[in-house]
């Protein structure tokens, strides 16, 4: 006669199953970016820019510190950096895109370059805000303008080369626009 009794390692192995996938899930990235405003207003189409400058985004101190302007501690020293580890991110993954025959965070615009400027608007251990505009070189009109947030953040650091990502991306989808 069959037992209707499920044996005791059965159970055992299916509880260790469930906890181990609670447990991964735990462990992966939990940060979540919000494109909260994406808008391009350049009569010309974007594919006409062959050059982009990307400049370093403005970061003031108080987004990230109380402290007073004389003693920076090492984490005040890490969020100073953020803005040229954001450049070189973006710098990165807009490479990686074959978009523009020429990027670089200096050099002279013309006609033919767009200008990428911004601004961090919150940085802090659970959200990073920034807001960043395309400018046409020769008018220095903005072409285009976006405010992402990444939240959830526990590694600055790491998160910046999200942000990074975020960007070009931006960058990439509206080239067709």
């Amino acid at each position: 006669m069959p037992s209707n009794r499920i044996s005791s390692p059965r159970i055992l192995l299916a509880l260790c199953s469930v906890c181990l996938l609670l447990y991964c899930a735990g462990c992966a990235a939990s940060s979540a970016t919000i494109i909260e405003e994406e808008v391009v207003s350049n009569p010309k189409p974007m594919y006409s820019y062959t050059s982009l400058i990307i400049k370093d985004f403005e970061l003031k101190r108080e987004l990230y510190t109380d402290s007073p302007s004389g003693g920076m501690s090492t984490r005040d020293l890490r969020y100073t950096k953020l803005p040229g580890e954001l450049s070189e991110h973006i710098e990165r993954y807009v490479k990686s895109h074959r978009t523009y025959a020429n990027i670089s965070s200096f050099g002279e615009p013309d006609a033919s370059t767009l200008v990428l400027i911004g601004k961090f608007n919150r940085v802090g251990r659970f959200k990073i805000s920034v807001s960043a505009s395309l400018r046409d070189g020769s008018t220095d009109k903005e072409v285009a303008f976006f405010r992402q947030t990444l939240w959830d953040v526990f590694d600055t650091s790491e998160s910046i080369s999200q942000l990074g990502r975020e960007i070009a991306d931006f960058i990439h989808r509206i080239q067709y626009k």
